[in-house]
């Protein structure tokens, strides 16, 4: 019997065993890897434990895919492999977890939303140049499409959805430090932030703005209150460093939905909002490099996104109802190059292939009307939960939900005008930004009875809507 008892301790300590041993030989062989398995086991040991800190790791993390270059995320990049274990753990959450955690995510129509516009990605590689690539395309999608499944049976309460939030604003903030550190690339000066400098602007606006919720949600926490509100002018400044145009725009189209979002605080916010516009002026007229500089002010083409805009409008004219297949735009653009229209630079369509430099662009042209139509669909559906959510705190008059509903919106915003100059449909943060809106609906909703049915046993009325 001892020895019968033994034997499922020690098969655990033989896996446990080999497993080192095998993520030995891969970091002396190929360190990248061993450092991405490493990272989902410990994802996955963080997730099945409890899938609302694999969400919030998930957050943090999603800050690292725009600072590092993608070579330093190894073969098993950060986001296939957080997706990956995500969806193992929400599998076994819904299976085995509590009654209220099983429930699954609703509506039924959207739902179908988001599983045909996975299923059309993969039905693409048909008639696509490179099947493999619309494969690649379609399981990049589905992932992102769970999360909606994923968020709602993991952030179930208004603690679980500030600590995501919380999460978000750390990594946020470790994005901002550690461009500020890196400094600019030899390739690219004038411009901090290794990776993608445009996607780590277009971030910084969103922690920035959530930071700035907190700031206004965190009563009664003044240390916390604190430390968000340095968050904010932090990474608006290194928003300034990444001399991202993107990003800038990301900021203008943030800072003009939070005055319209702002309510009763307008004229705080519409302070803020003046103040960040002058330390963008006073910065790049006064202290800004002169590579930054003329990156703001000289547009010239756009460094060639014009011309790739060009050739994606020559697809979406050829193919408007398909498009030209998932993950595809790189590889076909070189059959729309010899058109009638002036090029400037080829080489991003010849010699280096790149993908759209905008969002929606590049999901029309690779998956047609139809694709497009899905993807606007989605981004809809979770701003109309986010208003909803809004309409909900408002009427219970909960002030902390209420800033947390309208900050949903202004980050949405930010970031979907930033998508005009970045191809970020594959994007994790921006899909959990999407999927916290029906959770945030959940739990304003949930709040909202909660405060019905105290007011009614106790003969109260809820107050009056605020403004």
């Amino acid at each position: 019997m001892t020895a019968r008892a033994e034997l499922p301790t020690r098969v655990v300590a033989a896996g446990l065993a080999a497993s080192v041993l095998l993520m030995g030989i891969l970091a002396g062989v190929y360190p990248a890897l061993a450092i991405a398995l490493t990272l989902g086991l410990v994802l996955l040991i963080i997730a099945m434990a409890n899938l609302t800190a694999g969400i919030c790791l998930l957050a943090f993390l999603t800050f690292l895919e725009t600072v590092l270059p993608a070579d330093a995320q190894g073969v098993l990049s950060i986001s296939k492999v957080v997706g990956l274990v995500l969806v193992l753990s929400w599998f076994a959450l819904v299976t085995a977890g509590e009654r209220d955690q099983r429930e699954i995510f609703s509506p039924a129509a959207f739902l179908f939303v988001l599983v045909s516009l996975v299923a059309w990605a993969a039905v693409s590689a048909v008639w696509a140049e490179d099947t493999g690539a619309a494969i690649d395309s379609a399981t990049r999608y589905l992932p992102n499409a769970m999360l909606f499944l994923i968020v709602f049976a993991g952030v179930r309460t208004r603690q679980q959805f500030l600590w995501v939030v919380g999460a978000l604003v750390a990594g946020a903030v470790v994005a901002a430090l550690y461009g500020m550190v890196a400094g600019a690339p030899a390739d690219d000066p004038g411009r901090v932030g290794i990776g993608n400098a445009n996607e780590t602007a277009a971030s910084l606006v969103a922690g920035g703005t959530l930071a700035a919720a907190l700031a206004f949600a965190l009563t009664g926490k003044p240390v916390l209150r604190l430390l968000t509100t340095i968050a904010v002018p932090l990474c608006v400044f290194a928003v300034f460093l990444t001399a991202s145009r993107g990003g800038l725009v990301a900021l203008g189209a943030s800072l003009l939905a939070a005055v319209f979002m702002a309510g009763r605080r307008r004229g705080v916010v519409l302070t803020l909002a003046f103040a960040a516009v002058i330390a963008a002026f006073v910065y790049f007229s006064a202290f800004a490099s002169i590579e930054a500089r003329d990156r703001i002010l000289e547009l010239q083409g756009g460094t060639g996104r014009t011309d790739i805009w060009t050739v994606g409008w020559r697809m979406v004219e050829d193919q408007p109802l398909r498009g030209v297949g998932a993950g595809n735009f790189p590889i076909a653009s070189i059959h729309y190059l010899l058109e009638p229209g002036a090029l400037l630079r080829d080489d991003f369509i010849v010699d280096n292939p790149k993908v759209a430099h905008n969002t929606y662009l590049n999901v029309l042209a690779e998956l047609g009307v139809v694709g497009l139509a899905l993807f606007l669909a989605v981004i809809a559906f979770s701003l109309w939960c986010a208003a909803r959510a809004l309409g909900a705190a408002t009427e219970a008059g909960d002030r902390q939900l209420d800033v947390l509903a309208r900050a949903m919106i202004v980050v949405l915003v930010g970031l979907l005008a930033a998508d005009f100059f970045g191809s970020r449909q594959y994007s994790k943060q921006l899909w959990l930004l999407l999927s916290l809106c029906p959770a945030l609906l959940a739990i304003s909703r949930a709040e909202l009875a909660a405060r019905r049915a105290k007011g009614a046993a106790a003969g109260e009325a809820l107050p009056a809507p605020r403004a």
